[in-house]
């Protein structure tokens, strides 16, 4: 196969991203539209393998967030998030050793979607909740 051939074959699929692969048809949503799902809301996060709750999440509208564990009496955890294109980006001071982890999503339905490690790795569900009275 000659190296111009070859590359025409592998180019376009070396575009796509893993998360975009990794979704399906379904396209991450664009940067207007990560915004609009995540500024100033609250989600709980659903392991999708087990379909279990496995933490719950207020974005601020400042760019401030706060993090809770599911279990019982687990206490608030402070953090950031940031909008990076179509990428949102989280970082929590006790968390996964305070390191940035950025995700894309992509919509499931009923307002719920499937956040994507950008390397494409399955992360959690997001499904919309209230925001609790204590952050409002």
């Amino acid at each position: 196969m000659k190296p111009s051939l070859l590359s025409a074959l592998i180019l376009p699929i070396a575009a796509l991203t893993p998360a975009t692969l990794m979704a399906g048809d379904k396209p991450a949503m664009t940067q207007a539209e990560l915004t609009a799902y995540v500024q100033g809301k609250a989600y709980e996060g659903i392991n999708p393998e087990t379909n279990q709750k496995v933490a719950s999440v207020v974005y601020h509208a400042d760019g401030s967030s706060t993090l809770w564990m599911a279990a019982e009496g687990s206490a608030d955890e402070p953090g950031s998030y940031r909008i990076d294109g179509n990428a949102y980006c989280t970082r929590y001071k006790n968390f996964r050793d305070n390191a940035e982890n950025c995700f894309t999503l992509v919509d499931i339905g009923e307002g719920k979607t499937q956040a994507w490690y950008t390397d494409g790795r399955k992360a959690l569900i997001l499904n919309p909740i209230e925001i609790p009275e204590r952050f409002k």
